[in-house]
């Protein structure tokens, strides 16, 4: 009998213990809430090699945000590794064309799990506007997700997009907040506030009010904080 319920004690906290893993609190930002592994496969050696410029990052609270990069000793978890040349040609035309007009250099951030798949986040560090774009690897091409950061200045002031990645419900998948404002000599305008969970079936980024968000938990980045 002793032996017994020794047995049932360790099947419970085995448990307690998978469920605290897989299911953690959305305010606990410093446990990783989607990791790996994930169960996709990529049979093309070109996109192989797109793949292994990005090192797998789990998530946990994750803001991302763009931001100049011209202290190469700052602390800037976005930074990321320069892309390689195969890593730029495989991106969609459209931003293979941005990063040539806005002289901009291409870094791999990383990349995150979603649905059966990674996600690729890609810096694009450029002379007037420095932003981050998500794709994927879908069938024999790479796949713009998702646009996730942006930071562009002007006379008339800067835009700025703010993005989290989080798990906000507990599911076991990313959820996305996205903040968006233009910033002016006489304050914000046009803030706003937006959410997202991926479609299941289409793995496009849906937009939803369902999500109780972390609002005390939000902020943009303010590059006059560094200064």
């Amino acid at each position: 009998m002793k032996k017994l319920i020794n047995i049932c004690l360790a099947l419970c906290l085995t448990a307690t213990a998978f469920a605290q893993t897989t299911n953690p609190a959305p305010n606990r930002a410093s446990e990783p809430v989607v990791g790996y592994p994930i169960t996709d496969v990529i049979e093309a050696p070109a996109l192989k090699a797109f793949a292994q410029n990005f090192d797998n990052t789990n998530v946990g609270f994750m803001h991302v945000y763009a931001k100049a990069t011209t202290d190469p000793l700052g602390k800037y978890l976005m930074r990321g590794e320069p892309a390689t040349a195969n890593t730029i040609a495989l991106l969609p035309a459209k931003f293979q064309r941005m990063a040539k007009t806005g002289n901009a250099t291409v870094h791999a951030v990383g990349a995150i799990k979603g649905i059966n798949e990674n996600l690729y986040l890609v810096r694009f560090d450029g002379m007037s506007s420095d932003r981050i774009e998500m794709f994927a690897i879908r069938g024999d091409e790479v796949e713009h997700v998702k646009t996730l950061a942006y930071r562009e200045c002007s006379s008339a002031g800067c835009r700025q997009l703010d993005s989290y990645l989080t798990d906000v419900n507990g599911d076991g998948d990313l959820d996305l907040i996205q903040m968006a404002r233009l910033q002016t000599k006489k304050g914000d305008r046009g803030v706003r506030t937006k959410a997202y969970t991926m479609d299941d079936r289409t793995r496009k980024w849906k937009k939803t009010r369902e999500l109780d968000l972390p609002e005390n938990s939000l902020e943009f980045y303010d590059p006059s904080a560094e200064n």
